[in-house]
């Protein structure tokens, strides 16, 4: 599969090169809170194929969003992390929650909710402790 550009000399374009794929950004928005394996991501990201995130995950990795890393036993496993461009997309996705919540209406039965997802910078990128979303939404 063939990445497609925008080909404009234009920062915006440039950066939606970078992350501006589907999954890309709920990518980043799941390592925000640190490294985690291929099947948490997976876990954690409903609807994802394991194709698409793959693909998206060696996406990141050639644009220095995100990285590989092999952890020492006794894990003995492979997670990936943002690096330190990835990570100052913190920003970016914060505002994109806090846009986004005017949008975010009731939950739908087929919505699936984590509590840890970042939801309009009302919920920490800790998943350990982190409030509730739908009740941070709801009162809200």
């Amino acid at each position: 599969m063939s990445r497609r550009s925008y080909d404009q000399y234009c920062a915006v374009a440039r950066a939606l090169d970078a992350v501006g794929e589907r999954w890309s950004l709920l990518i980043v928005r799941e390592l925000l809170a640190g490294p985690r394996r291929y099947t948490d991501l997976h876990a954690d990201l409903p609807g994802v194929s394991t194709d698409i995130l793959a693909a998206r995950l060696k996406q990141l990795e050639s644009e220095g969003v995100v990285e590989r890393r092999r952890l020492e036993r006794p894990a003995n496993a492979t997670v990936y992390e943002l690096t330190g461009r990835g990570a100052a997309l913190r920003p970016v996705v914060e505002a994109l929650g806090d846009w986004g919540l005017d949008a975010l209406g009731e939950q739908r039965p087929t919505d699936a909710v984590r509590t840890h997802w970042i939801t309009g910078g009302a919920v920490t990128a800790d998943p350990v402790g982190a409030p509730d979303v739908v009740g941070a939404v709801a009162a809200g």
